[in-house]
């Protein structure tokens, strides 16, 4: 009676474990595209069994901190044209592109662009 007994309680330890294991493989098949195997990583030890641990969690991508960078890039130099003018604006580019490779690199950045253009006009309509 006792073997019974240890028998049914294994196999329900047993059918437990299978279930957990399911779960695990069906969450990480649910996962999108670009979230595979960001949360686990699954290998076959020499006892071919398979060990699942936890991988490091990558920080995704942070586009909104991002869009707001440009949009506030574009947004200062708009300003910038349309305070002292496209012609001032122009010949200060003219004079950081004679200059060091630094100043060389921020004419660069600053040349005229369709979206600045396009803040600048907008802030003059404002004014």
């Amino acid at each position: 009676m006792g073997a019974e007994l240890k028998k049914a309680v294994m196999t329900d330890s047993y059918d437990d474990f299978q279930n957990r294991v399911s779960r695990i493989y069906k969450k990480r098949e649910k996962r999108s595209f670009f979230r595979k195997n960001t949360r686990a990583v699954y290998s076959v030890n020499q006892d071919g069994y398979t060990v699942i641990r936890g991988a490091k969690y990558r920080k995704p991508i942070p586009w909104t901190g991002l869009i707001f960078v440009l949009a506030a890039f574009f947004g200062v130099k708009g300003t910038i044209i349309s305070q002292v003018g496209p012609d001032i604006f122009q010949s200060q580019i003219a004079n950081g592109e004679s200059a060091g490779w630094v100043e060389k690199a921020g004419a660069w950045t600053m040349q005229p662009d369709p979206i600045s253009d396009w803040v600048a006009k907008k802030i003059k309509s404002f004014s």
